[in-house]
């Protein structure tokens, strides 16, 4: 009978099973939707521990998850079940996830927290974590207007190959102020054996000669119907002249062609009032938001 905490490097389709249900009981006790990142749960390279779980009698109680884009930072997400909190159980949770964080040389833990989670935001003010920033979780419920016909035709959308790896990491650093090897970590492999989930799209404008040039990338996943586009960047130079809202809408009809009663989510700082102004006026609105706390190496030091 499994008993207490254990680390794992690959998440079993068993142990899969056994979050969502716990994900559910907690979603259904808050009235929230946990960001437990899915895709990435189920796709465990292997090489490293990067999720936790504790047990009771058996049973699934506590788990928590390390998803790392950064050499220097990584996102935290965990859940406790409602009947077993108060307990100290995800104080050992994070314990295991802050020494996993250090062998690996990593100061920064951000843990992700669920507008309207009343008790992780008490743990976060318990633990005198600062708050960092929110973002929105932002669903398409709305037919896209119809862009300028002359840029829509203009616009091409091609599946990136390995020979735009130099220019992906280009534009990673340009959009999210990453390093080049931070940049470079994140480029994602092709997918294996099964359906083809990510995709990533080079996005490339023809000029009066005919020539193209590379204007910006945009990231789509496909998984049971729900599409989720991310890593949309518009190279630097670029910025300001409408090519964000063409590539993007470019990008809904490219997924509607293959998947047309898809549901389409993105997500967006809050603070990021262009993104989101662009966004709303292609048809997202917010349907949620996540709030983000940033535990630095000075404050890991102080905290048990």
């Amino acid at each position: 009978m499994m008993q207490g905490l254990h680390a794992r490097d690959r998440l079993s389709e068993a142990e899969l099973e056994e979050i969502s249900l716990l994900a559910d009981k907690c979603n259904q006790y808050e009235g929230i939707e946990l960001k437990l990142n899915w895709n990435m749960l189920r796709e465990r390279s292997g090489a490293e521990i990067s999720d936790f779980l504790y047990y009771e009698s058996g049973q699934l109680v506590g788990f928590l998850g390390i998803y790392q884009f950064q050499s220097k930072e990584v996102e935290i997400s965990g859940m406790v079940h409602p009947k077993h909190r108060s307990q100290g159980m995800f104080g050992k949770l994070v314990q295991a996830a802050k020494k996993e964080c250090q062998r690996r040389d990593v100061p920064k833990l951000v843990f992700m927290c669920q507008q309207g989670t009343a008790s992780a935001k008490a743990v976060m003010d318990r633990w005198a974590i600062p708050y960092g920033y929110s973002e929105y979780w932002m669903q398409l419920l709305e037919p896209p207007v119809q862009e300028e016909r002359g840029r829509m035709e203009a616009l091409k959308l091609r599946e990136a190959d390995a020979g735009d790896d130099a220019a992906i990491i280009r534009l990673n650093v340009e959009g999210f102020g990453l390093s080049e090897e931070d940049a470079a970590s994140l480029l994602e492999k092709p997918n294996g054996p099964g359906p083809r989930t990510n995709r990533v799209y080079m996005a490339e404008l023809a000029g009066v000669d005919g020539a193209c040039r590379t204007i910006g990338k945009i990231h789509a996943r496909v998984v049971s119907g729900n599409a989720f586009i991310y890593g949309f960047v518009v190279a630097a130079d670029e910025r300001g002249r409408g090519h964000g809202r063409a590539i993007l809408a470019k990008m809904i009809k490219v997924v509607r062609a293959e998947h047309p009663q898809a549901a389409i989510a993105l997500e967006v700082a809050v603070k990021n009032e262009r993104a989101l102004g662009l966004y709303e006026s292609l048809g997202f609105r917010a349907s949620k938001a996540t709030d983000y706390y940033e535990w630095t190496d000075a404050l890991q030091t102080n905290r048990s």
